[in-house]
């Protein structure tokens, strides 16, 4: 499969998981990830400007799609505890009420940030300091995704104020955080490390 046909099916791929996560969203009148499914687009839309002039590997877009894909069924899967989102996969660390650790939502957060800092390292690496300050570099993309991860909690939390939603409270919010850095730290180690070799 050529660059641009690749493109081509990964376009494909994520407007249809969009429009059919739309669909059911807006036929449960579940608000919530009605406006999650905008953000999405918002951000697909910006990655894509930001591709243009950054030309992030194909793989790193997909894997970004895959994100999106994750997020659409983590709203409207059905699970015991209500949908995949709350899922809990295993009880690592229960506190009980929100303090639970590994839940689905966990996962996708972690993954997410640590596609986001990987991106920002590329970003970083081609425009910016293309060698050397290697150590730098580590720092600066993961504090963007942490940053970018950030303005993803100030979402959620204006997204709470106007419908009602399963976003969750103050441990929800940290652990995500928790789950954010840890992700950003490892997918960059990860990817510095496969680069080296």
């Amino acid at each position: 499969m050529t660059r641009r046909s690749s493109f081509t099916a990964l376009i494909l791929f994520s407007g249809l998981y969009l429009s059919l996560g739309a669909i059911y969203f807006i036929r449960h009148l579940n608000f919530e990830f009605i406006a999650y499914v905008l953000v999405l687009i918002g951000i697909f839309s910006a990655v894509l400007w930001i591709h243009k002039r950054a030309r992030f590997p194909l793989w790193l877009l997909w894997l970004l799609s895959f994100w999106g894909l994750a997020h659409v069924l983590g709203g409207s899967v059905p699970t015991p505890d209500g949908v995949l989102f709350a899922y809990r996969i295993y009880p690592f660390l229960d506190l009980g009420g929100e303090f639970y650790i590994l839940k689905y939502d966990q996962v996708v957060h972690a993954y997410l940030y640590g596609v986001v800092a990987v991106m920002a390292y590329h970003l970083i690496r081609s425009k910016l300091l293309p060698r050397g300050q290697s150590a730098l570099v580590f720092l600066f993309a993961v504090m963007a995704s942490l940053g970018i991860s950030g303005l993803n909690e100030i979402m959620e939390f204006f997204i709470s104020l106007t419908v009602k939603n399963g976003v969750g409270g103050y441990y929800n919010t940290m652990l995500d955080m928790c789950f954010n850095l840890a992700g950003a730290v490892l997918a960059t180690w990860a990817y510095v490390r496969l680069k080296r070799e």
